[in-house]
């Protein structure tokens, strides 16, 4: 079966509205899919609505132009798995992983991954896309071979940005990290 093909049967899948409580325990109908070797589960398909609330109370709603999920077997910095967005270049070699800061004070947050992106600035065009206008969560962003990131993934909980861990020192020759 076609990759594209699987995506949106197991998108089909996913548990829409699921209660506030199934929520925060993770605990509803999920989309689950193999890109490059990397098991990934879809919480939100391309299209659906994504909400939550900011650590000052103020609830947020999105629409998401790219399937949204984590990387099953994988421990993020904030304690959740490592997020991951899904894009059409199913093909695509590289992968980026982005770090993400807090908008308010700069400290690292978590990293998203940007999986099916033709490039870079396509990876980037697509994670600015995800948020509101004028987001300034991005503080660099490191594009990796599978075989690097896969390396890098399974290593244990990301705590720090990837542009600053030895860890992803597995690179591919000519790989940069672009600060923002």
């Amino acid at each position: 079966m076609q990759l594209a093909t699987q995506i949106a049967e197991q998108t089909k899948r996913v548990n829409l509205q699921p209660t506030e409580g199934q929520k925060r325990a993770g605990n509803y109908q999920k989309g689950h899919i193999k890109v490059h070797g990397l098991d990934i589960t879809i919480e939100n398909p391309k299209g659906s609505m994504r909400s939550g609330s900011m650590p000052d109370g103020k609830k947020w709603t999105s629409q998401l132009p790219h399937h949204y999920g984590y990387f099953r077997r994988s421990e993020g910095g904030d304690g959740d798995h490592v997020d991951v967005y899904v894009g059409p270049h199913l093909k695509s070699p590289k992968v980026f992983v982005i770090d993400q800061q807090h908008p308010h004070n700069g400290k690292f947050d978590e990293h998203k991954v940007m999986v099916g992106f033709a490039n870079q600035a396509d990876a980037k065009k697509a994670y600015f896309a995800n948020y509101a206008k004028g987001w300034k969560g991005m503080s660099a962003i490191t594009p990796m071979t599978f075989d690097a990131f896969k390396a890098w993934v399974k290593d244990g909980a990301k705590n720090t940005p990837v542009s600053k861990d030895p860890a992803a020192s597995t690179q591919p020759q000519g790989a940069t990290r672009e600060p923002q």
